[in-house]
C-alpha cells in the first residue's frame, strides 16, 4: 500500500481513522462532562426566564398585585346539583360530531371550571382562589374577581352587567323570545344545525375603576352549563393571546369575546365576535 495513507509512528503505523476516534474518545472523556452540565445549566436557566416571563405576563393581564391579594371565584350557590341521563366528552375516535342528548343541570360543571382556574392561577402565582357564593359578599379589597355563569344564575355577573352599562355586551332576548347575548349589535342565542346544537358564551374583562386600582373583573358565562365551561376553558388556553391583542402599547382595556362552542365539546369554542372598549374617547370597537 501506499505510504500516504498512513502515518509513520516509529516501526508501527496507525490508520488516520484510528487515530481521528482516539482522538474524538480523548475529548470524550474530557470535554463531555462539562459540555453536559453547561448544557443543562442553560436548559435551566431558559426555563427559568420563560417562567419569569410568563409571570410578568400574568400580572400585566390581571393586575399588578395578582399575586399579593385574594382573587374571589364567584359561583352560584346551587342546591342538589346533579347530572341526569349521560354525560359524555368528545371521543377522539369519532370523525363526526353528535349532539349532545343528556340533560345538564345549572352548576354541574362548576368543579371543573374551579379546578381549572386553581391550577391556572397556581402556576403563575403560587396562590389558589377563594371561592365564594353570589349570595357573598365578594372580595372587599380590591382584588382581582371572577364569576362564573350567566346573570340569570349569578347575582354578581347582573352585578357587573349594571356598572358596565351594557358598553360591551348585553344580556337579552332574541326575537323569538329566547335568551342571547348582544354583542357588536348582533343577538347569539343557541341554535341547532346539521343535528349539533351549539351554545354561546361571553369572555368578559373589566377594569375596575377604583383608584390606584390595577385589578380586573372577569365574567365567563354561556347560555347554557356548556357556554359557561368553555368560557372558562378558552380563559385558561389562550390569556396570553387576549392580554397581546387587547393590551397593547402598555394600555389595558377592556374587552368582550363571543364565543360558539358545540354542546358536549367545550374545547372546541371559536370566537365569533369581540368588542373593545377605549377609555381616552368613551368608544367601543
Amino acid at each position: 500500500m501506499s505510504d500516504s495513507h498512513y502515518i509513520h509512528i516509529g516501526r508501527h503505523t496507525v490508520h488516520p481513522m484510528w487515530r481521528f476516534s482516539f482522538v474524538s474518545r480523548f475529548i470524550g472523556s474530557h470535554l463531555g462532562a462539562p459540555v453536559s452540565v453547561l448544557a443543562e445549566q442553560a436548559s435551566q436557566a431558559a426555563r427559568v426566564f420563560t417562567d419569569s416571563w410568563n409571570k410578568f405576563l400574568f400580572r400585566r393581564f390581571w393586575g399588578e398585585s395578582i399575586s399579593s391579594r385574594d382573587v374571589d371565584l364567584v359561583i352560584d350557590s346551587y342546591e342538589n346539583v346533579v347530572l341526569r341521563n349521560r354525560f359524555r366528552w368528545r371521543d377522539s375516535a369519532r370523525k363526526s360530531r353528535e349532539d349532545f342528548t343528556g340533560e345538564v343541570v345549572e352548576g354541574t360543571f362548576s368543579p371543573q371550571a374551579t379546578a381549572m382556574l386553581t391550577a391556572l392561577f397556581l402556576r403563575h402565582t403560587g396562590k389558589g382562589l377563594r371561592i365564594v357564593t353570589d349570595v357573598e359578599e365578594a372580595n372587599k379589597q380590591d382584588g382581582a374577581v371572577i364569576c362564573y355563569g350567566s346573570s340569570d344564575s349569578n347575582f354578581k355577573t347582573f352585578e357587573l352587567e349594571a356598572e358596565s352599562g351594557g358598553a360591551l355586551c348585553q344580556f337579552t332576548f332574541n326575537d323569538s323570545g329566547k335568551r342571547g347575548f348582544r354583542v357588536g349589535g348582533n343577538v347569539y342565542s343557541i341554535e341547532k344545525r346539521d343535528g349539533v346544537t351549539y351554545d354561546k358564551a361571553i369572555l368578559l374583562r373589566l377594569l375596575t375603576r377604583q383608584q390606584d386600582s390595577s385589578q380586573c373583573q372577569v365574567v365567563c358565562a354561556g347560555l347554557s352549563e356548556w357556554g359557561s365551561l368553555a368560557a372558562v376553558h378558552y380563559l385558561v388556553r389562550n390569556w396570553k393571546v387576549l392580554h397581546r391583542r387587547f393590551d397593547g402599547f402598555g394600555q389595558r382595556r377592556d374587552f368582550c369575546v363571543l364565543l360558539e362552542v358545540p354542546f358536549g365539546h367545550c374545547e372546541e369554542a371559536r370566537e365569533l365576535a369581540s368588542a373593545v372598549w377605549w377609555h381616552r374617547n368613551g368608544r367601543v370597537k
